[in-house]
């Protein structure tokens, strides 16, 4: 006879238990053949958005190294998805171990993360699975840097040129 669980604490031990069966799924390494983690729609707006670059981009991602990592396998992935439908975009996975010294010159400092580097390092920097709400502007960060135009207005061109110290912008988003 299979012992019962009351209902509250089954409950509540699933609650625990999803948490940690989806986070040890999301840091193993997948094998064989991995299925997209881009939609049809999300790798045709990717190619026409990035097809016509004229500068190479370089995407620097700093994965896992054998830790925790809720995310880095799916940002490993969807770079990758995205390199796959924009041929200028290239993509370099780093371990922030083994690459300790190139993860300290990119300032790097947790994974995922990601440094969005063209002719020049901008600056720009991504921690985390830049997807849902976030792929877009990932995206559109991408064609800025590979066409070396963000495409501001001249007044806020001539406001961000009248800074005299560095500033850094964050923005924090969470994940579904």
């Amino acid at each position: 006879m299979i012992p019962m669980i009351p209902q509250k604490r089954a409950v509540r031990f699933a609650a625990l238990l999803v948490p940690l069966l989806l986070a040890s799924a999301s840091c193993r390494k997948a094998e064989g053949p991995r299925a997209s983690l881009l939609t049809s729609q999300d790798r045709a707006y990717a190619a026409q958005t990035l097809g016509g670059l004229r500068e190479d981009v370089r995407v620097v991602l700093f994965s896992r190294d054998g830790g925790d990592c809720k995310y880095c396998a799916d940002a490993e992935g969807l770079l990758t998805d995205i390199a796959a439908a924009a041929p200028r975009v290239k993509v370099e996975i780093l371990s922030l171990k083994k690459d300790a010294a190139r993860a300290a010159e990119l300032a790097i400092d947790k994974v995922p993360g990601i440094a969005i580097l063209g002719t020049r390092d901008y600056g720009l920097r991504y921690f985390g699975l830049p997807s849902g709400y976030e792929f877009t502007l990932f995206v559109e960060t991408l064609r800025s840097v590979g066409n070396s135009d963000p495409e501001l207005a001249p007044a806020t061109v001539a406001t961000l040129a009248a800074l005299r110290k560095p500033v850094q912008l964050s923005v924090f988003v969470t994940q579904h």
